[in-house]
């Protein structure tokens, strides 16, 4: 019952937004999204999906760094595939990292590791995208400089530090259900080399991800320097991952038409054509993330194994 009443909320909210800025907002007009769509160039569609599904693979391989024991990147591959799928299509009902970790304890027999693990690759995630996003906001200073845009970046890295501070000096191992938990999880923080590792791909996961909504912008005709992208797409993805919405949708396109409607004068871009794009993205992203429910069909045909374990 619970499941269901988060869901019915997050469907109010994503359709709610999505209501308020195409019918009641004077910003966005549905026909002037449509035209923009139609106008979209498929040669660079299919470069931008191709560009994304490394962001995947790359993905899968920072997961696999945090992991004590021996499981195949291609096994990872299929859970991470899954997991993108159940969080797309199925948001609210299952969760796509509870997926995730759920299939790895059934390989490995360690829950806590299995759900750390998950916990530690989005951290490390979300730190790249932070980092992307201040050093993007440091060096295209020039470009949003009198603009409301200028203290927003500041202000999200400043919460994620203060998270960070929160999460990593306070011991919360003493509180009692959070032990299993706590104590592994600090066990990372001796391994830097790990921890370097870990940031290092997911930069290069960030960048690709940036890149392909980048090309995206080109097949719709947009013409607007990649600096923004690095500016714009950590805040856009921080307020999509609020889960407070079905898959990020309607919390995606506001975002998208605010910050370029800010930007409307240097960059020219108006909020159709912004919604547009933001609208691409999730297709995008969708039809990437459709490979997952494939293969959650295929691994439900094969013979139930004792353990999947193997080496890397």
């Amino acid at each position: 019952m619970k499941k269901i009443l988060s869901f019915t909320l997050k469907f109010l909210i994503s359709g709610g937004l999505l209501l308020y800025l195409f019918q009641f907002s004077d910003i966005v007009d549905v026909s002037g999204v449509v035209s923009t769509l139609k106008h979209t160039k498929l040669p660079l569609f299919v470069i931008a999906f191709f560009v994304y599904l490394n962001v995947i693979f790359i993905s899968t391989q920072r997961w696999s760094l945090f992991l004590h024991e021996p499981v195949k990147y291609t096994r990872l591959l299929s859970l991470h595939f899954i997991g993108s799928f159940f969080n797309t299509f199925l948001p609210g009902i299952v969760g796509g990292d509870a997926v995730k970790a759920f299939y790895l304890y059934k390989d490995i027999g360690k829950g806590s590791h299995s759900v750390i693990s998950v916990f530690i690759d989005r951290y490390m995630g979300f730190s790249a995208m932070i980092f992307i996003g201040f050093i993007a906001f440091i060096g295209g200073f020039f470009y949003i400089k009198g603009t409301e845009i200028v203290w927003i970046v500041p202000v999200l890295c400043g919460g994620f530090i203060l998270v960070s501070l929160v999460l990593w000096k306070l011991n919360w191992g003493k509180i009692k259900f959070l032990n299993s938990f706590y104590i592994p999880l600090m066990g990372y923080k001796s391994k830097k080399k790990l921890i370097y590792k870990g940031l290092l791909l997911g930069i290069a996961v960030q960048v690709i991800n940036i890149m392909s909504v980048y090309i995206l912008s080109l097949a719709i005709g947009l013409k607007v320097p990649i600096i923004y992208f690095f500016i714009f797409m950590p805040v856009i993805n921080t307020v999509s991952a609020i889960p407070i919405s079905i898959a990020g949708l309607g919390l995606r396109e506001t975002s998208f038409a605010a910050l370029f409607n800010i930007v409307f004068a240097k960059v020219g871009v108006t909020p159709d054509q912004a919604v547009g794009l933001s609208v691409l993205v999730f297709i995008n992203v969708c039809l990437v993330n459709l490979i997952g429910g494939v293969e959650y069909l295929r691994i439900k045909k094969l013979p139930k194994k004792k353990s999947l374990k193997s080496e890397v």
